[in-house]
């Protein structure tokens, strides 16, 4: 076989080898397996633009969970006013008005309680306005606290504001943090908005002298009280916050759900009832009970204090 008819022959037995083809333009290169290249400029655009979308999508989720309803700003500025125009010469400890006042309102209260912030924002101004202001009647606030620890600290620190005489100013500042952080249509519990830092910021920001007062919170001067006034309201048969008694006798089912008829209910008692004559003293010295006494045998709690509240037809809130 000559030369030339070996290499014609090899020709036919060795494979080609297969060049690699050049890539098109606007075409994007595909790996061995058949899917796109990750690391391609269009991939990592395409990626990079469904993380913007994402991150928008989350933020507006986040922010909805903050106050910033119509309703939050409302409750916001509604607390502002009131506090503003708080008849400061006439607070007594944790009393709002004159003690020779013909009704004497007593509240059952839980700082987080979002009933509560909503009486704070929306009722008890015009109360304060029209009746507490006028001498008609006297307020006095005492400590339910049922939704959780941070309750309990928030009531403690709020007699040791009572102590100095700064209680209703201070009343007001822990109800306005509830009303920014939107408590009334998103509650929270026990999320740090009344850690003990917090609470002696607050005290700082409403003037107390916050010397007298870390060391009143800080040794727990007022816990006994607030386990006596939750004790004695459960003996009046206060079952959820808010809860009140009028002159001495729970109203329950009755409370007013509306500052009209707050109206008629206390003008109907001004009208017909004898001026009030004293009141059962206070224990501890930071804040005044409400007028009669309860029962002698107090009921078993039927659930956790820090059960969950909804609000009864009423208007009040139940555990």
């Amino acid at each position: 076989m000559s030369n030339r008819q070996a290499r014609r022959e090899q020709s036919r037995t060795t494979p080609r080898t297969t060049r690699p083809k050049t890539p098109q333009p606007g075409k994007t290169p595909r790996k061995p397996g058949g899917g796109p290249d990750l690391l391609s400029l269009p991939f990592l655009a395409g990626a990079t633009i469904l993380i913007v979308v994402l991150a928008v999508v989350l933020g507006i989720l986040v922010s909805r969970g903050g106050s910033s309803s119509s309703s939050d700003t409302a409750l916001v500025s509604a607390i502002q006013t009131s506090t503003a125009a708080l008849p400061k010469d006439l607070m007594n400890g944790t009393k709002l008005g004159k003690d020779t006042a013909k009704i004497k309102l007593t509240e059952y209260e839980d700082f987080q309680c979002p009933f509560c912030l909503r009486y704070t924002a929306e009722q008890e101004p015009t109360l304060i306005k029209e009746y507490v202001a006028t001498g008609k009647m006297q307020i006095i606030y005492m400590n339910y606290p049922i939704i959780g620890a941070e309750s309990v600290k928030a009531a403690q620190a709020g007699l040791c504001a009572a102590a100095q005489n700064l209680f209703w100013p201070y009343h007001d500042k822990l109800f306005l943090v509830e009303a920014q952080a939107g408590q009334a249509t998103t509650e929270q519990r026990d999320v740090g908005r009344f850690s003990d830092a917090n609470l002696k910021l607050y005290a700082k920001d409403v003037g107390l002298d916050t010397t007298k007062f870390n060391t009143c919170f800080d040794s727990g001067t007022y816990a006994n009280q607030v386990s006596t006034e939750y004790s004695d309201g459960r003996a009046f048969g206060i079952s959820g916050t808010p809860g009140f008694l009028i002159n001495g006798t729970p109203i329950g089912t009755g409370t007013p759900a509306s500052i009209a008829a707050w109206r008629t209910a206390l003008d109907k008692i001004y009208n017909a009832t004898p001026t009030a004559t004293g009141s059962t003293p206070a224990t501890g010295t930071a804040a005044a009970s409400g007028t009669g006494t309860p029962p002698s045998s107090s009921p078993s709690p039927a659930t956790s204090p820090t059960a969950a509240l909804t609000p009864a037809a009423s208007g009040t809130a139940k555990q």
